[in-house]
C-alpha cells in the first residue's frame, strides 16, 4: 500500500464546531445506506487524498453529539469512505464515472477531547446507479465506545442528481444536505455535526467543561434568532467575526454575557451568505472559535 500523507487533526481544525440543535428541536441524525464499498480497518488519517492531487481540497468539520444535541462526545468514532472525482461530463459539467478506491478516499477518525473531527478530501464524482446519476456524496458511519452507531450518507446544495435519487431526495436526508463554501484558494469547505442516541450522562465531560468557553451557537444555518451560549465566570469576554480565510471583517465586541443573541454580531454589510468563524476570547480561558453558516 503507498504511503498517504498524513495530516494531523488541528492543522486542518484549530477550533471547535458547534451543534446543529441547540436546546430546542434536537434531532438524531438520520440513517442512509451503507453500500458494498465499505471495508473495515481503514487508516487513523486526515487527509483522504494520494499526493498527486495538490489542489481542489474539499474540507470536511464537525462535531459529534449525545442525544441532547449539546453535548460533545470525545473519541467518537467518525468512519468515512467516499468515490473518486471520475471524469469530467462537458454536457452537464459534472464528474461522473468515478468509482471507490480500496487504498484512498477513506480513513477512521476519532474526534478530540471536544468532540471534533477534521479530514481534507476532494469533492467525490457521481456514477450511475440504474439509469441515473447517484449524487456526490460522502458515507460515514460513527460510534462511541462501539455503541449506538450511525451509518448514513452527507449530500450538498446544488447538486441536479439528489431530486431523481431515492435516498438522497428522501425527506430524512435534508439535514445531510450541506452547503458548501469555496476560500479564496479554490478549496471547498462544509460544516456536518452528527448526533448519536449516545446518553450525556455515558459520557466524562469533566475535562472538557473545565477548559471549554463557548457552549453553543444554535440554531445553525444562522437565523436572526441564533443565540451564542457561553462557559463563563462572570469574566469579560471579547467577540470577533472573521470569514473563512481567517480576516476580521468586524470590530470586536466585549461584553460580560453568557447568552448573546447574534442579531447583535451579524449588522455588517460584509456578512452576506457564506461560512464565517466567530472567535471568542478571555483572559482566563484564551481563545476559542466556532464555524457558523450564514444562508
Amino acid at each position: 500500500m503507498k504511503k498517504i500523507i498524513n495530516i494531523g487533526l488541528f492543522s486542518l481544525l484549530p477550533i471547535k464546531i458547534f451543534p446543529k440543535n441547540y436546546f430546542n428541536d434536537c434531532e438524531i441524525t438520520t440513517s442512509d445506506i451503507q453500500g458494498p464499498f465499505y471495508i473495515e480497518n481503514s487508516p487513523n488519517i486526515y487527509n483522504l487524498t494520494p499526493p498527486e492531487i495538490t489542489s481542489d481540497f474539499l474540507f470536511i468539520t464537525g462535531t459529534i453529539y449525545a442525544n441532547d444535541c449539546i453535548t460533545p462526545i470525545p473519541n467518537a468514532v467518525v468512519d468515512v469512505w467516499h468515490a473518486n472525482k471520475g471524469v469530467k461530463d462537458t454536457n452537464s459539467n459534472s464528474f461522473i464515472n468515478s468509482d471507490y478506491d480500496e487504498e484512498y478516499f477513506r480513513a477512521k477518525i476519532y474526534t478530540d477531547q471536544y468532540g471534533n473531527y477534521a479530514y481534507q478530501t476532494i469533492l467525490p464524482g457521481k456514477y450511475l446507479n440504474g439509469s441515473q446519476y447517484r449524487p456526490s456524496h460522502i458515507h460515514y458511519k460513527s460510534s462511541y465506545m462501539g455503541q449506538n452507531e450511525v451509518t448514513t450518507q452527507l449530500y450538498f446544495e446544488g447538486d441536479n442528481s439528489i431530486p431523481s435519487d431515492p435516498w438522497a431526495s428522501n425527506i430524512n436526508s435534508q439535514n445531510r444536505i450541506i452547503p458548501l463554501i469555496n476560500d479564496n484558494n479554490g478549496d471547498l469547505h462544509g460544516v456536518f455535526d452528527i448526533t448519536l442516541e449516545t446518553n450525556p450522562d455515558d459520557i466524562n465531560l469533566s475535562k472538557l467543561k473545565e477548559h471549554s468557553l463557548i457552549k453553543g451557537i444554535h440554531p445553525n444555518p444562522i437565523t436572526n434568532k441564533s443565540t451564542i451560549y457561553l462557559n463563563r465566570n462572570n469574566e469579560e469576554c471579547f467577540i470577533e467575526i472573521c470569514n473563512i480565510n481567517g480576516k476580521s471583517i468586524n470590530k470586536i465586541t466585549r461584553t460580560n454575557k453568557a447568552i448573546i443573541p447574534i442579531s447583535e454580531l451579524l449588522n455588517s454589510s460584509d456578512i452576506k451568505k457564506g461560512l464565517y468563524i466567530i472567535k471568542i476570547s478571555s483572559n482566563n480561558k484564551g481563545v476559542e472559535a466556532k464555524r457558523i453558516v450564514v444562508n
